[in-house]
C-alpha cells in the first residue's frame, strides 16, 4: 500500500514521557508464516548481493522473540521503538505481539 500515510501514535509511558511511533503491528503483519532465517536487518545487507526469498526490515528495527515454542522469554523494560515483539513455534513467526 504505497503512498498511504498514517499519523504517528502517540502514548504516555509509566513514567510520564510521551512516546510517539510510526509504525504499527499492520505493517510487519507480513513477517507472519515466515522462518527467522528469511529475515535480514537493513543494516546486514550489502550492495553486491541480491536477496531472493528474504525479507529485509525496515532501518534500526530489529525482531526480539518474546515467546519461544510456548516458553516465554525475558524482554528488556525499557521502550524501544524499533523493537518487534514476536511469536514463533519452531522458528516460524506465528504472531506479531507489539512494537517497542
Amino acid at each position: 500500500m504505497p503512498g498511504i500515510y498514517r499519523t504517528p501514535r502517540t502514548i504516555v509511558d509509566n513514567f510520564g514521557r510521551v512516546v510517539s511511533t510510526n509504525k504499527n503491528i499492520i505493517d510487519f503483519e507480513h513477517l507472519i508464516n515466515n522462518h527467522l532465517n528469511n529475515i535480514i536487518l537493513f543494516e546486514d545487507t550489502q550492495e553486491d548481493i541480491v536477496y531472493v526469498d528474504k525479507i529485509i526490515l525496515p532501518r534500526h528495527y530489529f525482531i526480539f522473540v518474546g515467546n519461544k515454542d510456548g516458553e516465554l522469554q525475558y524482554k528488556p523494560y525499557e521502550f524501544n521503538q524499533y523493537r518487534i515483539v514476536i511469536t514463533t513455534y519452531k522458528d516460524i513467526i506465528t504472531s506479531i505481539d507489539s512494537i517497542g
